[in-house]
This record gives structure tokens, C-alpha cells and sequence, in this order.
């Protein structure tokens, strides 16, 4: 459920950010990013506490493919919380339409959202079977945050133009 919120959280900021030079956002939306953050501390530290129990399992060990996964997740993990301190380090050094309305804004937005997607498609593999998700219904949820890529990418490279 963590997971799904940071999903909602990040879309819904996504949205707002790119809507914000056409229109005014209120004021109430920095509570939503503080509340991603939030999500995103909670999730962390589950990550944390789920890799050590599998790690440390005696019974059950992880075989090498399941500990590659693993390592996987937390690259991509550690690659986007580098890339979203480089987005947020941006908008607070140039402001917003600087950081963000410009050839490499949209570099650094694009970047930051295929570093989501991986971590998304990576993570999503587990996470939906340890959520008992029907087999069928796996490879679709999965697809789906490439779609979310690329139509925000579509979007984020339609905002450069236009600006």
C-alpha cells in the first residue's frame, strides 16, 4: 500500500508541476510533496527490514538470482532518492520555471522519471507476487509503469516546445 502511495503522490505532483506555469497551484500542494517524503521514509525502512529478514534467512536462504533482485531494486531505489535530491536541489537554486522549463530540465525530468520506471518494473516483480496478484494481471501492471513513462516523457518534451 506504501508503494501504490508514493505512486499516487508522485502522479499527482507530476500533474500539478506540470500544469504550474499555465496556472496558479495552491499553496497546499508542498503538503503533498512532504507527504511522498513521508511515504517514502516509510517504504525505506520496510525495504530495509523485509532485505535484512530475506537476507539473514536460514530456512529459506536467498538463491543468487533472488539476491541479484535485491541488489537491483536498491540501486534503482538509490539512483532515484539521488535523482529526486537533484530535482528538488534545482527548483530551490533556480525556481521552478528555470530548473524545470528548459532543454535540461527536461533532461534531468526525463531522467528522473526512467530511474521511477525501473525502480517501479523492478520492484513491482516482487511486490506483486508477494501480494498474491494473479499471474495474468502481473505483466500488465508492470507495462503499465512504461506507459506512465512514456506518455510523461511525451508530456515533459511537449512543455519544452511549447515554452
Amino acid at each position: 500500500m506504501v508503494s501504490a502511495g508514493i505512486v499516487c503522490v508522485f502522479l499527482i505532483h507530476a500533474t500539478l508541476g506540470s500544469f504550474q506555469s499555465f496556472f496558479a497551484v495552491p499553496s497546499l500542494a508542498s503538503w503533498l510533496v512532504w507527504a511522498g517524503m513521508v511515504l517514502v521514509g516509510v517504504h525505506a525502512l520496510l525495504c530495509i527490514a523485509t532485505s535484512v529478514e530475506q537476507l539473514t534467512d536460514t530456512v529459506r536462504p536467498p538463491s543468487v538470482q533472488k539476491k541479484r533482485h535485491l541488489a537491483l531494486k536498491w540501486a534503482t531505489g538509490i539512483g532515484l532518492i539521488a535523482m529526486a535530491g537533484v530535482h528538488i536541489w534545482r527548483i530551490r537554486s533556480l525556481g521552478p520555471v528555470a530548473a524545470l522549463h528548459s532543454a535540461e530540465g527536461a533532461v534531468w525530468t526525463i531522467s528522473l522519471t526512467a530511474l521511477l520506471t525501473a525502480h517501479i518494473w523492478t520492484g513491482s516483480k516482487s511486490l506483486l507476487k508477494d501480494l498474491g496478484i494473479d499471474r495474468k494481471w502481473r505483466n500488465a501492471v508492470r507495462a503499465g509503469a512504461c506507459v506512465f513513462a512514456a506518455v510523461f516523457t511525451t508530456f515533459a518534451l511537449a512543455h519544452l516546445c511549447a515554452a
